[in-house]
């Protein structure tokens, strides 16, 4: 935990929120040209939940990873918009009333609010496709065009998110314990920003052991950030999260088991471990290093 106070102490959060802010751009032009032009109310929907909003930070970890491994700035900038689109999707479908029944996302309407549940339904349905369809289209080989596609749908499908949101609907087993906190979250969370952490080293040709110490991250990454995220929905300003709080009161979460103190000290020993699985690659990491520890600033 020392270790944790030191890095959090030399976290340069000015630093890091300018790269941050400089990716989330760069991602959200390479969106802007991915995106069909608004000429229907189905492609004017698409266009609404995806473009102008959110940290981007599952896309940071995309380009991140991509600069460890010297990856296509082209083919780093198109994983991290594929990675965008699948969010969009999942929060689309999230908000619906059938789902978390949300009407406010990143400081607006939700898109069933803007647009109709049957809109919103068949955005995230086109959302789907056209993010393979961008992850196909990458100057890559078509070897490692076929392991991220083949590495996102496993992500996304009933083994990952889907089985995720499942569980978080009580539609399978009910959460009684922390482990079953921790596997949903896993499912839901875990796997997308693992995927997000990895992608950059499978464009770059990394080895089996380093992409697996990329994906390791990501899981704490992920687990760290559903913590957090779970804090911020018991106590947090719905106005400065733009998004609906206390949605979770009547589940048991991370929050209400543990409390706001014990849950975040938590989260601070997810974090360590975290940077800790970095450390092989020294200082060649310290933005994604920085990352973990911005997740623990959501705080305040």
């Amino acid at each position: 935990m020392v270790a944790l106070q030191q890095s959090q102490q030399t976290l340069t959060s000015d630093f890091f929120l300018e790269h941050l802010h400089k990716v989330a751009y760069r991602v959200e032009e390479a969106l802007e040209t991915i995106l069909p032009p608004p000429t229907s109310r189905l492609q004017e929907a698409m266009r609404y939940s995806v473009l102008g909003g959110g940290k981007r930070l599952r896309s940071f970890l995309v380009w991140e990873s991509c600069q460890l491994f010297g990856a296509p700035l082209t083919d780093a900038l198109h994983t991290a918009a594929a990675v965008e689109l699948i969010q969009a999707y999942s929060l689309v479908h999230d908000d619906l009333p059938c789902m978390d029944n949300a009407d406010l996302r990143r400081g607006k309407p939700s898109c069933h609010k803007a647009f109709g549940e049957a809109t919103a339904t068949l955005v995230g349905d086109a959302l789907i496709p056209l993010a393979f369809q961008t992850l196909s289209s990458l100057e890559a080989s078509p070897g490692v065009r076929l392991t991220l596609i083949d590495r996102l749908s496993h992500t996304i499908g009933s083994e990952g998110l889907v089985a995720g949101q499942m569980r978080d609907l009580g539609q399978e087993k009910s959460c009684q314990t922390e482990e079953d906190i921790r596997e949903l979250h896993r499912l839901k969370t875990g796997f997308f920003f693992a995927f997000a952490s990895e992608s950059g080293a499978i464009l770059g040709k990394a080895s089996l052991q380093e992409r697996e110490a990329l994906r390791k991250y990501g899981f704490l990454f992920g687990q760290a950030f559903q913590m957090i995220d779970d804090l911020l929905d018991g106590c947090g300003n719905q106005e400065a999260m733009g998004k609906p709080v206390c949605q979770d009161s009547s589940k048991l979460t991370f929050f209400s088991l543990l409390g706001p103190d014990l849950l975040y000290k938590k989260a601070e020993i997810i974090v360590q471990k975290a940077l800790e699985v970095l450390s092989p690659f020294q200082e060649r990491a310290a933005l994604l290093k920085e990352a973990a520890l911005y997740v623990l600033t959501r705080k305040r």
